[in-house]
């Protein structure tokens, strides 16, 4: 069997177009100890400006997109009882990533009954198949949600893949040649998904530009992170150094733009980054920034809305450290994996109904629906969030996706 792992070299640039040398880009730091004694060197580089970095279908490509509808990759973001009902990452690709003007555009398509051939897969007896009054009349403006009528299709590009062989999973690799799910029956050299097979060990650092100016609808996030490569798919388990999740961030809109009134310090309620290791059963849970004496990781960042941005992440065996614009502003020392991971950048549909902890259900026709709280935004269901998102208001664009192989 070949290698469960296929780790990037710190000895080639896995990129698509471009040329690098001595005057590669490096990654600019406010923080001099950050770069002090350490030298970067460019490993992986997805420049957008040539669209063959995101073709699902070349063997060039350093990105695959993500299936929900059928792949094993998905794990527990995959459409289930109770969650996400409404957002798809299955069909319409070409209008939820694709190239415009040398940058990466991801946005939501919405599908339903505009389109002649349109048949909900939410009909029926299914969870959520109701219409509904969102509990907070800012975000719904008193309408009806309903997620039988709609799909919301996203975006989901990574660098990684699983596939069954035998009963077992193990990565996709590069050179796989391409067949059904259903032709697929564990044949050594195929595979039902194309997959680049790049991971990621300590001693990186990741950057992605991005603008989220074109940001509109609440609660459709755009998320920048890592997940464990592992061949049982395990995440959050008891131990920091295994199955974690590192969220670089996770952005959305929470209040609409013209109503994000400021807070007493002057910080807008959009102007939010979540950065964060979630370890789900390991203690902590999930990440406290030790850059800051509450803990805090919901990071309050003025402009964040407006113009291009750097964010990234320093992996270290010891800490990461999360900078926005090469400023650090969140740390941790505990949460730390130290198995191999891969990148995902995506778009993704809060669909739920309240937010928080409390124990809120909603009840339509007199069946419960499921709370799915999501991260800020209420509910990107709600009519106006549609109606935005179909006349392609909720653009983000992305300029460069890179990784810098730490050298002493």
């Amino acid at each position: 069997m070949r290698n469960l792992f296929v780790a990037i070299s710190a000895f080639s640039v896995l990129a698509v177009g471009g040329a690098f040398g001595e005057e590669a880009r490096q990654p600019v730091f406010s923080d001099p100890s950050l770069g002090s004694g350490v030298e970067y060197r460019l490993v992986f580089d997805s420049d957008f400006s040539n669209s063959a970095v995101l073709d699902a279908e070349s063997k060039a490509g350093l990105w695959r997109h993500e299936d929900m509808a059928s792949s094993g990759n998905s794990s527990q973001h995959r459409q289930s009882k109770g969650r996400r009902h409404a957002a798809w990452y299955d069909r319409y690709r070409d209008q939820t990533a694709f190239i415009r003007d040398g940058v990466l555009v991801q946005r939501g398509f919405v599908a339903d009954s505009d389109q002649p051939d349109f048949v909900s897969r939410d009909a029926g007896d299914a969870d959520r198949n109701h219409a509904y009054v969102d509990p907070d009349p800012s975000d719904a403006e008193g309408g009806e949600v309903n997620f039988a009528d709609f799909e919301l299709h996203t975006s989901w590009i990574d660098t990684f893949a699983v596939k069954e062989m035998n009963g077992e999973r193990v990565p996709v690799q590069r050179d796989d040649v391409l067949v059904s799910k259903r032709e697929l029956r564990g044949r050594e050299g195929f595979a039902d998904t194309r997959s680049p097979n790049i991971t990621f060990r300590p001693g990186t650092y990741f950057e992605i530009e991005v603008n989220f100016e074109g940001m509109e609808a609440l609660a459709h996030r755009h998320s920048f992170w890592l997940m464990p490569a592992t061949a049982d798919r395990v995440a959050y388990d008891g131990d920091p150094g295994n199955g974690l999740e590192i969220d670089i961030y996770e952005h959305e809109l929470s209040v609409r733009r013209e109503g994000a009134v400021t807070l007493d310090n002057d910080h807008q309620k959009n102007e939010f980054m979540l950065m964060k290791c979630i370890g789900g059963s390991t203690n902590p849970p999930t990440t406290f920034n030790e850059l800051r004496d509450d803990g805090e990781t919901l990071i309050q960042s003025p402009g964040i809305n407006r113009g291009w941005h750097r964010v990234g992440l320093l992996w270290t065996r010891d800490r990461l450290t999360w900078l926005i614009d090469g400023v650090a502003v969140v740390q941790d020392s505990k949460l730390v994996p130290q198995v191999p991971m891969y990148l995902i950048v995506s778009r993704e549909a809060n669909t739920g109904a309240s937010r928080g902890g409390g124990s809120t259900v909603l009840k339509a026709d007199g069946d419960k629906i499921p709370r799915d709280a999501g991260l800020l935004g209420r509910n990107v269901a709600t009519p106006e969030n549609r109606d935005l998102i179909k006349a392609g208001r909720d653009e983000v664009l992305v300029r460069s996706v890179r990784a810098w192989q730490i050298t002493q």
